[in-house]
This record gives structure tokens, C-alpha cells and sequence, in this order.
């Protein structure tokens, strides 16, 4: 018996709904989320001061949780409720909750490029371009 099929990273009928079906929305939202996670990786940085990166992860949850990327939330939310309840978290402490969001953000972004590639595509089959 084969296993169940694991879920994409980023949950289709969510954005959906969030984006009402509109593939230029989807796309205008998607490329944002991709751009800021530069800056909130940053801020992830373990040497970052913990309350600074606990609004980090929280930012993040809070975006991921807009497109539906549920692992990625998870993984921030975990983070963000260790450092609201610990004292200062160590650079060690930080750097293993950073590596796990960043496993769970790769995921992510590797399906937004998917999902980007399949929406310019549709724009171009349309005679639209993606932008």
C-alpha cells in the first residue's frame, strides 16, 4: 500500500479564497509574501535581540497563515510562544527554532514558484501578460 500524498506547503483552496479566485491577486500576493521573507529572515538571525525576533516569527506566522502556508505558521507559532514564555533565548536555542522555519520557508517558497510558474502560464495561454 502506497502512502498518503502529503500536502503542498501552500494550501490552493485557502489562497483561493483569500486572493477570491482573482489570479492576478494571487500572483500580486504571493510575490510580496516571497519579497518579505527576506526581511524577516533577517530578523530571524539568532544573534538577533529575542523580542525583536519573537515579532519576527509572529510576522511571519501571521503572512504564512494569509496564503495558507500551515507548516510554516506552525513552526513560527512554536517559536514565537517559546520565546513569549522562556527568558532570553540563547543563540543555540533560537538558531534550532530559525532552522526549522527555514526548512518549512524553503518548502513554501519552492511551491509559490510552482504556483507562479502555473499563473504565468494561464496569464500567457490568455493572451495577459503575468504583470
Amino acid at each position: 500500500m502506497s502512502e498518503p500524498e502529503a500536502a503542498p506547503p501552500i494550501d490552493r483552496a485557502h489562497l483561493d479564497r483569500m486572493t477570491m479566485g482573482e489570479d492576478s491577486l494571487k500572483a500580486e500576493v504571493l510575490g510580496l509574501f516571497r519579497n518579505q521573507t527576506r526581511s524577516w529572515m533577517r530578523l530571524l538571525d539568532p544573534e538577533t535581540d529575542t523580542a525583536d525576533w519573537r515579532v519576527a516569527a509572529h510576522t511571519l506566522k501571521g503572512s504564512a497563515m494569509g496564503i495558507g502556508a500551515w507548516a510554516l505558521a506552525e513552526a513560527c507559532s512554536v517559536a514565537e510562544a517559546t520565546a513569549k514564555k522562556e527568558r532570553i533565548l540563547s543563540q543555540a536555542e533560537k538558531r534550532v527554532f530559525t532552522d526549522r522555519i527555514r526548512v518549512e520557508l524553503d518548502a513554501a517558497l519552492a511551491d509559490i514558484a510552482t504556483i507562479e510558474h502555473r499563473l504565468a502560464i494561464a496569464a500567457l495561454r490568455a493572451g495577459k501578460l503575468p504583470y
